[in-house]
Order: structure tokens, then sequence, then C-alpha cells
């Protein structure tokens, strides 16, 4: 169980060695509802884009393919994950088209209307309270823009023994749903995709694109 629950504590903050590991493994499982988020947000080359618990940075080279012409802003909390996405993003990252920052998700740290399309991957269950990083999301994209969450189907989620051993917030797909909306999205809907690892749902909507 100690060993469970070391591998529960990654995931949720990896460090150090142990949590490049975690991160490299849980690349591995995320990538491709990585790559299903990313066709789903219908990403034009001049957007600009923030991805909100970025990992090893996987996903922002993605996210970098898809708008050549924009820019790619990561948020994460936890340092190994930094050290790997820098690294693994540095032609980007000296081009000034990705930029990284070490911060929360309930406290972006950007002007209102400042992003095209923001997106979460595989973080839903670490949040404590996601209505608040909704909200933020909300806040920080332009007057039509768009926002996508992704996460592991809960029931296949929960027999994964690390995330019993951590207690992770299993939140329920319809609180989650409740929460995406009251954060001001409109025109939402959840896609599901069965093909990837645990299962996936991903909620979509729009910020308004006028008061």
């Amino acid at each position: 169980m100690n060993l469970l629950k070391a591998i529960g504590k990654q995931m949720k903050y990896p460090r150090g060695l142990l949590g490049k590991l975690v991160l490299l493994v849980m690349t591995r499982s995320t990538i491709k509802a990585g790559r299903w988020t990313v066709n789903l947000l219908d990403i034009q080359p001049d957007d600009d884009i923030i991805e909100i618990g970025f990992g090893n940075g996987a996903n922002i080279q993605l996210l970098s393919q898809q708008a050549p012409g924009g820019s790619v802003t990561g948020i994460e909390v936890s340092d190994t994950a930094m050290e790997m996405a820098s690294r693994k993003n540095a032609k980007n990252i000296s081009e000034g088209k990705v930029k990284l920052h070490k911060t929360s998700g309930n406290a972006l740290p950007f002007k209102d209307g400042s992003f095209d399309k923001a997106c979460t991957v595989a973080t839903a269950y670490v949040f404590e309270d996601p209505g608040e990083v909704f909200k933020e999301m909300h806040r920080v994209l332009k007057p039509a823009g768009s926002a996508a969450v992704t996460f592991p189907f809960r029931e296949n989620f929960m027999k994964f023994k690390p995330v019993e051993a951590e207690r992770f917030h299993l939140h329920k797909l319809a609180d989650l749903e409740k929460a995406f909306r009251d954060a001001g999205f409109v025109n939402c809907r959840t896609e599901n995709n069965d093909r990837v690892k645990f299962g996936a749902h991903c909620m979509l909507g729009e910020k308004p694109a006028s008061n």
C-alpha cells in the first residue's frame, strides 16, 4: 500500500525521479485522449491556446503543431513537469511560440480575453474545486472562445489502485458538467471515447460571443 500511495501522490504532484517516471507512464496513458481533445477543439492556425496541467509537455507539442501561427501557454504546479516540458518544447520556447508558467489553474495570471482556446486533460480529479478552474478558463477566453475538459470515466479510474490509495477527488460527471455550465460556458456538450485508457469524457463549451 505504501508504494501505491507513493504512486498516487506522484500522479497528483510529480516530483523528482519517481515523478519523471510517473509522468512518462501517464503520458502514454493520456496522449490518445490528448490528441482526441485537440481534434475536438477545432484549433485554427493562428489560435492562442492555454493548457492547464500540461504534464511532461507532450500535449503542448500537439497544440503547437496545430497552431503554427499562434501561441501555446502552459500552466503547471509541478517543478518536475516544468523541467520535462521545457526540454521537450525547447525550440518553440526559444522562438516565443510556447510559454510555460508555474501557477495554479484557479488563479491564472492573465488578462480577461487572452486566449482563443483553453483545455485541460486528465486533471479534473486532481482539482478539489474544479468549478474555480473552469471559471478561470472562461475568464481568460476571448468572446466566442472554446474550452475542452477531458478526464477518465470515473467508474474505470476508481479501479486503479494508486487512485484509491491517495484518494483523488472523484467528481461525478453530472457535477462536473454543472460546474462547467455554472462557470458561464454555453453550447455545452459532452463527448465520450471508450477507445482510450480508462475511457474518457470531454466536456466542450464556448464563452458567449458577447455579454
